[in-house]
Protein backbone atom coordinates (compact mmCIF):
# COMPACT_ATOMS: atom_id res chain seq x y z
CA UNK A 1 0.00 0.00 0.00
CA UNK A 2 2.60 2.19 0.95
CA UNK A 3 4.44 1.85 -2.31
CA UNK A 4 1.06 2.17 -4.44
CA UNK A 5 0.20 6.33 -2.26
CA UNK A 6 4.44 7.15 -2.51
CA UNK A 7 4.03 6.61 -6.62
CA UNK A 8 0.33 8.27 -7.03
CA UNK A 9 2.05 11.29 -5.44
CA UNK A 10 5.22 11.00 -7.67
CA UNK A 11 2.46 11.38 -10.53
CA UNK A 12 0.59 14.19 -8.91
CA UNK A 13 3.96 16.34 -8.38
CA UNK A 14 5.37 15.53 -11.76
CA UNK A 15 1.77 16.54 -13.40
CA UNK A 16 2.16 19.81 -11.36
CA UNK A 17 5.85 20.88 -12.21
CA UNK A 18 4.80 19.95 -15.80
CA UNK A 19 1.65 22.33 -15.74
CA UNK A 20 3.89 25.05 -14.39
CA UNK A 21 6.71 24.85 -16.89
CA UNK A 22 3.71 24.96 -19.76
CA UNK A 23 2.04 28.14 -17.72
CA UNK A 24 5.70 30.23 -18.00
CA UNK A 25 6.26 29.44 -21.66
CA UNK A 26 3.56 31.95 -23.05
CA UNK A 27 3.00 34.96 -21.28
CA UNK A 28 1.01 38.26 -22.16
CA UNK A 29 4.11 40.18 -21.37
CA UNK A 30 6.00 38.61 -23.85
CA UNK A 31 3.60 40.56 -26.33
CA UNK A 32 4.55 43.69 -24.78
CA UNK A 33 8.05 46.05 -24.92
CA UNK A 34 7.91 48.29 -22.13
CA UNK A 35 10.65 50.40 -21.73
CA UNK A 36 11.88 53.80 -21.07
CA UNK A 37 14.15 56.51 -23.57
CA UNK A 38 15.95 58.93 -22.07
CA UNK A 39 17.77 61.04 -24.13
CA UNK A 40 20.81 64.02 -24.00
CA UNK A 41 21.56 63.74 -20.18
CA UNK A 42 24.99 65.75 -20.86
CA UNK A 43 26.78 64.61 -18.06
CA UNK A 44 29.45 67.02 -16.86
CA UNK A 45 31.47 67.52 -13.48
CA UNK A 46 33.08 70.80 -14.67
CA UNK A 47 31.00 73.05 -17.05
CA UNK A 48 28.83 76.00 -16.43
CA UNK A 49 25.28 76.50 -17.54
CA UNK A 50 24.77 78.14 -20.96
CA UNK A 51 21.48 79.71 -22.70
CA UNK A 52 19.96 76.25 -23.86
CA UNK A 53 21.40 73.51 -21.57
CA UNK A 54 21.76 73.58 -17.62
CA UNK A 55 25.02 71.65 -17.50
CA UNK A 56 25.53 72.24 -13.92
CA UNK A 57 22.41 70.57 -12.85
CA UNK A 58 23.24 67.84 -15.02
CA UNK A 59 23.60 64.86 -12.20
CA UNK A 60 20.87 66.44 -10.10
CA UNK A 61 18.31 66.16 -13.25
CA UNK A 62 19.46 62.37 -13.77
CA UNK A 63 19.42 61.21 -10.40
CA UNK A 64 15.79 62.56 -9.98
CA UNK A 65 14.98 60.71 -13.62
CA UNK A 66 16.66 57.62 -12.12
CA UNK A 67 14.14 57.72 -8.88
CA UNK A 68 10.96 58.12 -11.05
CA UNK A 69 12.01 55.72 -13.29
CA UNK A 70 12.81 53.10 -10.28
CA UNK A 71 8.72 53.81 -9.23
CA UNK A 72 7.57 52.12 -12.23
CA UNK A 73 6.89 48.57 -12.19
CA UNK A 74 7.80 45.71 -15.32
CA UNK A 75 9.86 48.01 -17.57
CA UNK A 76 12.62 45.71 -19.85
CA UNK A 77 14.94 48.21 -19.66
CA UNK A 78 16.01 51.68 -20.23
CA UNK A 79 17.55 53.38 -23.63
CA UNK A 80 19.66 56.49 -23.66
CA UNK A 81 19.82 57.61 -27.35
CA UNK A 82 23.03 59.30 -27.20
CA UNK A 83 24.78 62.53 -25.64
CA UNK A 84 25.29 60.80 -22.35
CA UNK A 85 28.35 63.27 -21.34
CA UNK A 86 28.90 66.58 -22.47
CA UNK A 87 32.66 66.26 -23.40
CA UNK A 88 34.29 62.77 -23.75
CA UNK A 89 36.73 62.46 -20.82
CA UNK A 90 37.10 59.90 -17.89
CA UNK A 91 35.68 61.74 -14.78
CA UNK A 92 32.12 62.32 -16.84
CA UNK A 93 31.91 58.84 -18.16
CA UNK A 94 32.48 57.97 -14.71
CA UNK A 95 30.03 60.42 -12.70
CA UNK A 96 27.37 59.04 -15.47
CA UNK A 97 28.11 55.45 -14.64
CA UNK A 98 28.28 56.20 -10.93
CA UNK A 99 24.74 57.60 -11.18
CA UNK A 100 23.70 54.39 -13.17
CA UNK A 101 24.25 52.25 -10.06
CA UNK A 102 21.09 53.38 -9.20
CA UNK A 103 19.27 52.15 -12.02
CA UNK A 104 17.43 49.01 -10.98
CA UNK A 105 16.70 48.11 -14.35
CA UNK A 106 19.51 47.05 -17.37
CA UNK A 107 20.48 49.98 -19.68
CA UNK A 108 21.83 50.38 -23.01
CA UNK A 109 22.54 53.12 -25.59
CA UNK A 110 23.15 54.62 -28.90
CA UNK A 111 25.91 57.01 -29.03
CA UNK A 112 25.68 61.02 -29.62
CA UNK A 113 28.02 63.63 -31.38
CA UNK A 114 29.00 64.79 -27.56
CA UNK A 115 30.04 61.64 -26.63
CA UNK A 116 33.26 61.49 -28.68
CA UNK A 117 34.23 65.25 -28.37
CA UNK A 118 38.02 64.67 -27.44
CA UNK A 119 38.05 60.59 -27.72
CA UNK A 120 38.23 58.36 -30.68
CA UNK A 121 35.09 55.84 -31.13
CA UNK A 122 37.29 52.81 -30.07
CA UNK A 123 38.44 54.60 -26.61
CA UNK A 124 34.84 55.49 -25.76
CA UNK A 125 33.74 52.10 -26.64
CA UNK A 126 36.25 50.47 -24.36
CA UNK A 127 34.65 52.48 -21.28
CA UNK A 128 31.24 51.88 -21.97
CA UNK A 129 31.64 48.30 -21.85
CA UNK A 130 34.07 47.89 -18.91
CA UNK A 131 31.38 49.97 -16.92
CA UNK A 132 28.26 48.11 -18.80
CA UNK A 133 28.10 44.51 -18.68
CA UNK A 134 25.11 44.49 -20.85
CA UNK A 135 26.89 46.27 -23.60
CA UNK A 136 28.12 42.62 -25.17
CA UNK A 137 28.78 44.31 -28.70
CA UNK A 138 31.94 45.31 -30.41
CA UNK A 139 30.63 48.15 -32.57
CA UNK A 140 29.07 51.38 -32.11
CA UNK A 141 25.91 49.68 -34.18
CA UNK A 142 24.19 46.99 -33.61
CA UNK A 143 21.12 44.63 -33.33
CA UNK A 144 19.61 42.29 -30.89
CA UNK A 145 16.13 40.51 -29.81
CA UNK A 146 14.95 41.01 -26.67
CA UNK A 147 11.59 39.10 -27.08
CA UNK A 148 10.83 36.98 -30.00
CA UNK A 149 8.23 39.06 -31.95
CA UNK A 150 10.50 42.11 -31.50
CA UNK A 151 13.81 43.42 -32.98
CA UNK A 152 16.01 46.32 -31.64
CA UNK A 153 18.49 47.92 -34.17
CA UNK A 154 20.84 50.33 -33.02
CA UNK A 155 22.46 52.77 -35.23
CA UNK A 156 25.59 55.04 -34.96
CA UNK A 157 25.20 58.55 -37.55
CA UNK A 158 28.08 60.69 -35.71
CA UNK A 159 30.86 62.62 -37.62
CA UNK A 160 34.25 63.21 -36.61
CA UNK A 161 33.97 67.09 -34.39
CA UNK A 162 30.53 68.18 -36.03
CA UNK A 163 26.68 68.24 -34.68
CA UNK A 164 25.37 66.75 -38.35
CA UNK A 165 24.94 63.16 -39.11
CA UNK A 166 25.56 60.67 -41.57
CA UNK A 167 25.12 57.33 -41.75
CA UNK A 168 27.78 54.76 -43.35
CA UNK A 169 27.62 52.89 -46.50
CA UNK A 170 28.22 49.87 -44.10
CA UNK A 171 25.74 50.71 -42.27
CA UNK A 172 23.22 51.29 -44.81
CA UNK A 173 23.24 47.74 -45.13
CA UNK A 174 23.81 46.75 -42.27
CA UNK A 175 19.75 48.47 -41.61
CA UNK A 176 18.87 46.96 -44.87
CA UNK A 177 19.16 43.36 -44.06
CA UNK A 178 18.24 43.66 -40.54
CA UNK A 179 14.91 44.91 -41.75
CA UNK A 180 14.48 42.48 -44.43
CA UNK A 181 15.59 39.60 -42.22
CA UNK A 182 12.63 40.69 -39.39
CA UNK A 183 9.31 41.47 -42.04
CA UNK A 184 7.91 39.43 -39.33
CA UNK A 185 8.19 41.23 -36.29
CA UNK A 186 7.74 44.97 -34.98
CA UNK A 187 10.81 46.42 -35.40
CA UNK A 188 12.50 49.32 -33.06
CA UNK A 189 15.57 51.57 -34.16
CA UNK A 190 17.49 54.34 -32.08
CA UNK A 191 19.70 56.50 -33.16
CA UNK A 192 20.66 59.92 -31.16
CA UNK A 193 19.91 61.33 -34.92
CA UNK A 194 16.75 62.12 -36.45
CA UNK A 195 16.15 60.46 -39.92
CA UNK A 196 12.90 62.77 -40.04
CA UNK A 197 13.69 66.36 -37.98
CA UNK A 198 11.32 67.96 -35.57
CA UNK A 199 11.78 70.94 -37.01
CA UNK A 200 14.40 72.33 -39.44
CA UNK A 201 18.19 72.82 -38.22
CA UNK A 202 20.90 72.43 -40.90
CA UNK A 203 23.80 72.09 -38.18
CA UNK A 204 21.60 68.97 -36.93
CA UNK A 205 20.55 66.90 -39.68
CA UNK A 206 21.87 63.39 -40.97
CA UNK A 207 23.11 64.70 -44.33
CA UNK A 208 21.98 61.41 -46.55
CA UNK A 209 18.81 61.19 -44.15
CA UNK A 210 16.65 60.26 -47.65
CA UNK A 211 18.46 56.92 -48.08
CA UNK A 212 17.50 55.66 -44.86
CA UNK A 213 13.97 57.01 -45.35
CA UNK A 214 14.25 54.94 -48.82
CA UNK A 215 15.22 51.78 -46.85
CA UNK A 216 12.35 52.87 -44.13
CA UNK A 217 9.80 53.11 -46.90
CA UNK A 218 10.16 49.43 -48.52
CA UNK A 219 9.13 47.16 -45.85
CA UNK A 220 5.65 47.08 -44.86
CA UNK A 221 6.12 45.90 -40.87
CA UNK A 222 5.40 47.95 -37.71
CA UNK A 223 8.59 50.48 -37.49
CA UNK A 224 9.28 53.32 -34.70
CA UNK A 225 12.46 54.91 -34.67
CA UNK A 226 13.54 57.11 -31.45
CA UNK A 227 15.76 59.38 -31.34
CA UNK A 228 16.99 62.66 -29.38
CA UNK A 229 19.55 65.05 -30.48
CA UNK A 230 17.26 68.06 -31.33
CA UNK A 231 16.08 68.44 -27.46
CA UNK A 232 12.54 68.39 -29.40
CA UNK A 233 9.54 66.36 -28.30
CA UNK A 234 7.87 65.59 -30.89
CA UNK A 235 5.35 62.25 -32.40
CA UNK A 236 4.97 62.12 -36.39
CA UNK A 237 3.01 58.64 -38.22
CA UNK A 238 3.63 57.97 -41.37
CA UNK A 239 1.60 54.25 -42.48
CA UNK A 240 3.59 51.58 -40.58
CA UNK A 241 6.56 54.15 -39.87
CA UNK A 242 6.65 55.88 -35.83
CA UNK A 243 9.07 58.79 -35.79
CA UNK A 244 9.77 59.94 -31.90
CA UNK A 245 12.28 62.81 -31.01
CA UNK A 246 12.40 62.75 -27.37
CA UNK A 247 13.46 66.13 -25.24
CA UNK A 248 16.80 66.33 -23.41
CA UNK A 249 17.49 66.21 -19.88
CA UNK A 250 19.52 69.24 -19.26
CA UNK A 251 17.13 71.49 -21.41
CA UNK A 252 13.49 72.40 -21.29
CA UNK A 253 11.30 70.63 -20.52
CA UNK A 254 13.70 68.11 -18.93
CA UNK A 255 11.64 65.24 -19.58
CA UNK A 256 12.22 61.40 -20.35
CA UNK A 257 9.71 58.83 -22.23
CA UNK A 258 7.95 56.02 -21.09
CA UNK A 259 7.14 53.49 -24.22
CA UNK A 260 4.66 50.68 -23.89
CA UNK A 261 4.36 48.55 -27.54
CA UNK A 262 2.26 45.72 -27.72
CA UNK A 263 1.97 43.63 -30.40
CA UNK A 264 -1.29 41.97 -31.21
CA UNK A 265 -2.31 39.06 -34.10
CA UNK A 266 -4.26 41.68 -36.22
CA UNK A 267 -2.68 45.03 -34.56
CA UNK A 268 -0.01 47.15 -33.02
CA UNK A 269 -0.62 49.33 -29.91
CA UNK A 270 1.70 52.34 -29.13
CA UNK A 271 1.52 54.33 -26.11
CA UNK A 272 3.77 57.35 -25.04
CA UNK A 273 3.73 59.19 -21.73
CA UNK A 274 6.46 62.14 -21.02
CA UNK A 275 7.25 62.09 -17.45
CA UNK A 276 9.14 65.50 -16.29
CA UNK A 277 11.71 66.35 -13.80
CA UNK A 278 10.35 66.73 -10.16
CA UNK A 279 12.81 69.66 -10.02
CA UNK A 280 10.92 72.67 -10.83
CA UNK A 281 12.88 74.93 -9.83
CA UNK A 282 15.87 74.05 -12.38
CA UNK A 283 13.29 73.51 -14.78
CA UNK A 284 11.88 76.84 -14.91
CA UNK A 285 14.71 78.82 -14.36
CA UNK A 286 16.39 77.08 -17.51
CA UNK A 287 12.63 77.78 -19.43
CA UNK A 288 12.78 81.52 -19.48
CA UNK A 289 16.46 81.47 -20.82
CA UNK A 290 15.30 78.58 -23.75
CA UNK A 291 14.22 80.33 -26.96
CA UNK A 292 11.09 78.78 -28.43
CA UNK A 293 10.59 76.66 -25.67
CA UNK A 294 6.72 76.12 -26.95
CA UNK A 295 8.69 74.10 -29.66
CA UNK A 296 10.84 71.78 -27.68
CA UNK A 297 7.92 71.45 -25.55
CA UNK A 298 5.65 70.17 -28.46
CA UNK A 299 2.04 69.63 -28.64
CA UNK A 300 -0.39 67.62 -26.23
CA UNK A 301 0.11 64.46 -29.05
CA UNK A 302 3.58 64.40 -28.81
CA UNK A 303 3.75 64.47 -25.29
CA UNK A 304 1.49 62.24 -23.79
CA UNK A 305 0.00 59.79 -26.82
CA UNK A 306 -1.05 56.03 -28.03
CA UNK A 307 -2.24 54.49 -30.96
CA UNK A 308 -3.10 51.45 -33.03
CA UNK A 309 -1.54 50.21 -36.35
CA UNK A 310 -3.70 47.71 -37.73
CA UNK A 311 -1.55 44.54 -39.52
CA UNK A 312 -3.32 43.72 -42.75
CA UNK A 313 -4.99 40.66 -41.15
CA UNK A 314 -7.94 39.48 -43.32
CA UNK A 315 -9.79 38.17 -40.12
CA UNK A 316 -9.70 41.93 -38.72
CA UNK A 317 -12.81 44.18 -38.69
CA UNK A 318 -10.97 47.10 -38.21
CA UNK A 319 -8.79 46.39 -41.56
CA UNK A 320 -12.20 46.50 -43.39
CA UNK A 321 -13.16 49.36 -41.82
CA UNK A 322 -10.35 51.58 -42.38
CA UNK A 323 -10.08 50.39 -45.85
CA UNK A 324 -13.73 50.88 -46.54
CA UNK A 325 -12.45 54.64 -45.35
CA UNK A 326 -9.70 54.86 -47.83
CA UNK A 327 -11.81 53.47 -50.44
CA UNK A 328 -14.62 56.39 -49.60
CA UNK A 329 -11.74 58.78 -50.10
CA UNK A 330 -10.78 57.76 -53.13
CA UNK A 331 -14.31 57.60 -54.90
CA UNK A 332 -15.54 59.88 -52.86
CA UNK A 333 -18.94 57.30 -52.47
CA UNK A 334 -20.75 57.36 -48.98
CA UNK A 335 -19.94 54.61 -46.21
CA UNK A 336 -23.72 53.48 -46.98
CA UNK A 337 -23.15 53.11 -50.17
CA UNK A 338 -20.14 50.97 -50.30
CA UNK A 339 -21.64 49.30 -47.40
CA UNK A 340 -24.91 48.55 -49.43
CA UNK A 341 -22.45 47.21 -52.74
CA UNK A 342 -20.38 44.52 -50.46
CA UNK A 343 -23.78 44.02 -49.54
CA UNK A 344 -25.16 43.14 -52.70
CA UNK A 345 -21.27 41.61 -54.13
CA UNK A 346 -21.88 39.36 -50.93
CA UNK A 347 -25.96 38.06 -51.84
CA UNK A 348 -24.57 37.61 -55.64
CA UNK A 349 -21.97 35.42 -54.66
CA UNK A 350 -24.29 33.50 -52.04
CA UNK A 351 -27.09 32.90 -54.85
CA UNK A 352 -24.13 31.65 -57.22
CA UNK A 353 -23.24 29.01 -54.83
CA UNK A 354 -26.83 28.25 -53.91
CA UNK A 355 -27.60 27.94 -57.90
CA UNK A 356 -24.41 25.61 -58.41
CA UNK A 357 -25.42 23.46 -55.06
CA UNK A 358 -28.68 22.99 -56.79
CA UNK A 359 -27.69 21.68 -59.65
CA UNK A 360 -25.13 19.64 -58.04
CA UNK A 361 -27.91 17.73 -56.26
CA UNK A 362 -29.72 17.19 -59.40
CA UNK A 363 -27.30 15.74 -60.96
CA UNK A 364 -26.51 13.54 -57.99
CA UNK A 365 -30.53 12.59 -57.93
CA UNK A 366 -30.39 11.30 -61.67
CA UNK A 367 -27.52 9.55 -61.53
CA UNK A 368 -28.90 7.82 -58.17
CA UNK A 369 -32.42 7.24 -59.95
CA UNK A 370 -30.88 5.78 -62.98
CA UNK A 371 -28.93 3.40 -60.54
CA UNK A 372 -31.69 2.59 -58.79
CA UNK A 373 -33.64 1.88 -62.64
CA UNK A 374 -30.27 -0.54 -63.31
CA UNK A 375 -30.59 -2.26 -60.09
CA UNK A 376 -34.59 -3.11 -59.97
CA UNK A 377 -33.68 -4.31 -63.89
CA UNK A 378 -30.87 -6.94 -62.75
CA UNK A 379 -32.83 -7.96 -59.71
CA UNK A 380 -36.31 -9.29 -62.40
CA UNK A 381 -33.78 -10.68 -64.47
CA UNK A 382 -32.27 -12.80 -61.41
CA UNK A 383 -36.14 -13.43 -60.06
CA UNK A 384 -36.85 -15.07 -63.50
CA UNK A 385 -33.78 -17.21 -63.70
CA UNK A 386 -34.30 -18.47 -60.40
CA UNK A 387 -37.81 -19.81 -61.13
CA UNK A 388 -38.68 -23.38 -62.48
CA UNK A 389 -39.54 -23.31 -65.69
CA UNK A 390 -42.99 -25.21 -66.10
CA UNK A 391 -43.87 -27.28 -69.30
CA UNK A 392 -44.81 -26.01 -72.61
CA UNK A 393 -49.41 -26.69 -73.15
CA UNK A 394 -49.54 -28.17 -76.56
CA UNK A 395 -51.54 -25.67 -78.99
CA UNK A 396 -55.00 -27.04 -79.91
CA UNK A 397 -54.20 -27.37 -83.60
CA UNK A 398 -51.30 -29.77 -82.23
CA UNK A 399 -54.02 -31.89 -79.91
CA UNK A 400 -57.04 -31.67 -82.79
CA UNK A 401 -54.44 -33.57 -85.02
CA UNK A 402 -53.35 -36.04 -82.44
CA UNK A 403 -57.08 -36.59 -81.48
CA UNK A 404 -58.09 -37.41 -85.48
CA UNK A 405 -55.16 -39.86 -85.10
CA UNK A 406 -55.93 -41.89 -82.56
CA UNK A 407 -59.17 -42.33 -83.68
CA UNK A 408 -58.60 -43.10 -87.49
CA UNK A 409 -55.73 -45.60 -85.78
CA UNK A 410 -57.86 -49.25 -86.13
CA UNK A 411 -58.91 -48.01 -89.74
CA UNK A 412 -55.22 -48.46 -91.02
CA UNK A 413 -54.66 -51.16 -93.93
CA UNK A 414 -51.85 -53.28 -91.70
CA UNK A 415 -55.12 -53.78 -88.88
CA UNK A 416 -57.73 -54.81 -92.01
Amino acid sequence: MQNRYIKLLFIFLFTFFISIKSADAFSFRNMTLDFIQMSDTHITTDKEDTSYKALSSSSILLEDAIKQVNDIKGLDFVLFTGDLVDEAKNENFDRYYQLLTKLKYPSLNAFGNHDFYGMEKDEVLNIVKSYNPNYIFDKTYYAFSPKTDYRIIILDATMKDSSNGELSDEQLKFLDDELSKNQDKVVLIAMHHASLEPFIANDHSILNASKINEILVKYKNPIIVVSGHYHASKIRVIGNLTFVSTPAMVTYPMAFRHIKITNFKDRVKYEFYTIPTKLDDIKEQNRQSVISYSILEGGEKDKNYSYTFLKKHPKSQRYKRNKIKKITKQTKTTKREIKKLTKQKTDKQTKKEEKKLEKQKKKELKQEQKQLKKIQKDNKKLEKSKKIEKPKKPSKIKTWFSNLFKKNKATTPQEI
